[in-house]
């Protein structure tokens, strides 16, 4: 699909771009319908053994379309958010991502997810919660504190901490930084050698290092209701009505 998500496969990898560069990759409802539908594609084709999320531009992701939690954000199950959350946590796979430039919001807390992550040094990792009044999401609250730790994390979440390169290597939250000319392909070359490898060796190895998916289901329960209802608060919305009229 060409568009504000382009998919494509290569040498059993399913690779995701992310193409919507005037808005600085931010996600919206259509982009996570797109993700659930690769979640769903790379689970049930096994000629499929891995999946690698990129970007175009500078910018890897800038997190949720600001206009997304105004319009009938939702996570229930059938939307395409509650989808994509399904989707992510029961994924058996590898997941890789290739991160340049700034990484806000679910941008950032998709990585914990990523099986390896491969970043320029111009990397900027952050999250706003703490400005708009929101709790972490994605199960950040539980995985990115179990890399990180509990006090980085608190500044992370609340106080709008930038980690950058350097720090991002040093805590274990990329694998190696890399010039940007070669950032895809690096990433490419490690996805493609994971599809290579076999099948039962990578899925065993993926489930004994990770959470099993329904403790982190049952945490992820309790972050998005408590997410869904900040997102919801008079204070939040108040808080992202102001940050549009910049």
């Amino acid at each position: 699909m060409a568009g504000d998500i382009e998919v494509k496969t290569e040498k059993g990898v399913l690779i995701l771009t992310l193409n919507r560069v005037s808005k600085k990759n931010a996600l919206d409802r259509d982009m996570y319908g797109v993700f659930a539908d690769a979640f769903d594609k790379l689970g049930r084709d096994e000629a499929l053994r891995c999946m690698l999320i990129k970007a175009n531009g500078d910018t890897f992701c800038a997190g949720n379309d600001i206009t997304f939690f105004l319009n009938n954000y939702s996570m229930a199950a059938a939307e395409p958010l509650g989808r994509f959350l399904n989707g992510l946590i029961k994924l058996t796979k590898p997941l890789v991502a290739a991160v340049q430039g700034a990484a806000i919001g679910i941008g950032f807390t998709l990585l914990p997810h990523c099986d390896l992550v491969f970043a320029t040094d111009d990397i900027r990792l952050s999250t706003p919660f703490g400005r708009f009044g929101l709790v972490p999401e994605l199960g950040s609250s539980q995985l990115l504190t179990a890399v990180i730790g509990h006090r980085r994390a608190m500044e992370v979440f609340l106080l709008g901490k930038v980690v950058d390169a350097k720090e991002a290597l040093a805590c274990g939250l990329v694998n190696a930084i890399v010039p940007i000319d070669e950032l895809h392909e690096t990433a490419l070359n490690a996805a493609q050698k994971l599809a290579a490898l076999s099948a039962e060796c990578v899925y065993e190895t993926k489930r004994l290092t990770r959470k099993a998916p329904e403790v982190l289901s049952t945490h992820l329960e309790d972050e998005c209701k408590t997410f869904m209802r900040r997102v919801k608060s008079e204070e939040t919305l108040a808080l992202f009505k102001r940050f549009l009229k910049r």
